[in-house]
């Protein structure tokens, strides 16, 4: 039985995937597993998976029948795995160089030291294109600065909530997630309601600070497009909240990481490019604030921020509307005067 596997979903990311699978196999960690699963991709990205099974001993490749979306591979690729650890690395982002040793190290000695962890939070860095630029996670550095035992629990260290919500910057135990029931649900943002329950339900913790992932923003990618399906983020935060006890102590700085997350959807113009659909959104967020919302809540942070909250608990849309107007304005505004202020300056 290896100590880890790599599950690695497929989908229409031939121009991508040798980097990918060419940052897992070239580390030489013997004590691997990976499973490329291929969703049916219509590109040649089945076709590599396949190569790169034939040469590596450590590589399967699995062709689902069906399309069946980013989750459910990820699902089928669980249930294949025989690790002792999954780590579910998306195929258009590549590993750093060492961070499969240093995961494997960090698991090892965690196990002799007798404390097996449910889950391995990792460092990452977004890579830019077509700009190439490379920046760290701010929000591990500030994890990595919280104090708090180097094994913990969410409980203990509530920063660990603030992390980006994907499945790839963990690396969990696979016993854990099917002790618990753990697969990932259907719709975009999946990963919300499937990082933040193994979160809560994870007794041994730890954090690697270190970047071991390059997240690779780009063009055409899901999250980088518009459609109704970014409705779904309020469908998973659901899930979460009305699965989680009333009175649990950190219900109301979920509730808080949610509606600033639906809210920074709900503004993009990428992701909500219309108004009567970003009107549906407002109004669906609304009903989720008004069902989940603690007794005596109250929202933190800027003030932009908290007004947008206010604004959506009294489901006042069109003041949100008018609003987000003169944000707009106020944004460009400001770009054009750093413009003019850069020709000034070069006289």
């Amino acid at each position: 039985m290896p100590l880890l596997t790599v599950v690695v979903p497929v989908y229409r990311v031939e121009d991508y995937l040798r980097q990918c699978l060419d940052s897992i196999v070239d580390q030489g960690l013997g004590d691997l597993e990976v499973i490329v699963v291929d969703d049916r991709s219509p590109d040649g990205s089945g076709k590599i998976a396949d190569e790169y099974a034939s040469k590596h001993a450590a590589v399967r490749a699995i062709h689902l029948p069906e399309n069946v979306g980013l989750g459910r591979a990820r699902n089928a690729g669980l249930a294949e795995a025989s690790g002792d650890y999954v780590w579910f690395v998306d195929s258009d982002d590549w590993l750093a160089a060492g961070a499969l040793r240093a995961v494997a190290e960090r698991l090892t000695a965690e196990r002799d030291a007798g404390r097996d962890l449910d889950m391995l939070v990792v460092d990452y860095a977004r890579h830019y294109e077509p700009e190439g630029v490379t920046r760290r996670s701010a929000a591990a550095r500030t994890l990595a600065r919280t104090p708090g035992p180097e094994v913990f629990t969410a409980r203990q260290r509530p920063a660990v909530l603030s992390q980006l919500h994907v499945a790839w910057s963990r690396v969990v135990r696979r016993s854990f997630l099917h002790r618990h029931d753990l697969v990932f649900h259907l719709g975009l943002y999946e990963d919300v309601s499937w990082t933040y329950p193994a979160l809560l339900a994870a007794e041994r913790i730890g954090f690697l600070d270190r970047v071991c992932v390059y997240y690779r923003q780009r063009e055409g990618a899901i999250t980088k497009t518009g459609g109704e399906r970014h409705l779904d983020v309020v469908d998973h935060w659901t899930r979460v909240l009305e699965n989680l006890p009333a009175d649990h102590p950190l219900r109301p700085e979920l509730f808080r990481i949610s509606l600033r997350h639906c809210a920074d959807v709900m503004g993009n113009d990428l992701r909500v490019p219309d108004g009567r659909l970003r009107r549906r959104f407002f109004y669906r967020l609304a009903a989720y604030h008004r069902r989940f919302a603690p007794p005596g809540w109250r929202p933190a942070g800027r003030r932009d921020q908290r007004l947008k909250t206010w604004l959506v608990a009294r489901r006042v849309y069109p003041a949100y509307a008018v609003l987000r107007l003169c944000w707009h304005v106020r944004r460009r505004l400001t770009e054009f005067r750093a413009r003019v202020a850069k020709t000034l300056s070069r006289g």
